[in-house]
């Protein structure tokens, strides 16, 4: 069943092939589609594909979002972070709909005449980073699934293993969140290390604190 935040996140996403739609005869022939380290284009695509696809992937990823806790064996969980499992579908996707509108931003207007806190150099590694915070301060109440969360065989057998790998990961989110945030004012390689860095860490240890927490519970 389809919610009311629900329908106004539908909205928020079909305002994106809206906007498309207008900005279209302006958008030039060769989109920017990829930028490296430093902020600068090394991607480009066409112009359909560069006003139209990054909307229709997000619009393919609501509909994942409202199948997923139907295909879930372990779907009757998801009752038990219902507002979470919301929270966490709005943040990323709307994380995705700013990062269509700055696309689009950088499109149309002239490198020269961007602010500093829409160059990409600096937008991508902040938003990323606030994302990351959004996140890690719900990623503590997700309960166990098959789909949302570290999901490993050691996580996934224990619902303990579970819940203490997933608080750790909180913090370790929240953590690079806030170091990704503060790299982002630097720019560049600093900003790509102190964001990359955490975050990799921040899936890789939850992962060995899983296995080890559930040794410890086979010993019991």
């Amino acid at each position: 069943m389809i919610r009311k935040s629900d329908w106004l996140l539908l909205f928020l996403i079909l305002s994106t092939f809206v906007v498309g739609i207008i900005v279209y005869p302006q958008m030039p022939d060769q989109v920017p589609m990829h930028w490296n380290i430093q902020g600068e284009v090394d991607r480009y695509g066409g112009k359909f594909q560069g006003t139209f696809m990054l909307p229709l992937m997000i619009l393919g990823l609501f509909f994942l979002f409202l199948l997923l806790p139907k295909l879930d064996p372990r779907k009757e969980n998801y009752q038990g972070f219902k507002r979470t499992y919301g929270i966490i579908q709005w943040s990323i996707q709307f994380f995705l709909v700013v990062m269509y509108f700055l696309t689009l931003y950088h499109s149309l207007v002239p490198k020269n005449e961007i602010p500093k806190f829409l160059q990409i150099s600096f937008a991508v590694p902040f938003l990323v980073s606030v994302l990351f915070i959004v996140l890690g301060n719900y990623m503590g109440k997700v309960k166990d699934n098959f789909f949302v969360g570290i999901r490993n065989p050691w996580t996934l057998s224990s619902k303990e293993v579970w819940y203490k790998t997933h608080r750790l990961a909180s913090k370790l989110f929240v953590i690079s969140g806030i170091l990704g945030i503060i790299g982002s004012f630097f720019g560049g390689s600093i900003a790509f290390i102190m964001l990359l860095g955490p975050v990799i860490l921040s899936v890789i240890l939850p992962m060995i604190y899983s296995y080890v927490i559930y040794r410890k519970e086979l010993k019991k």
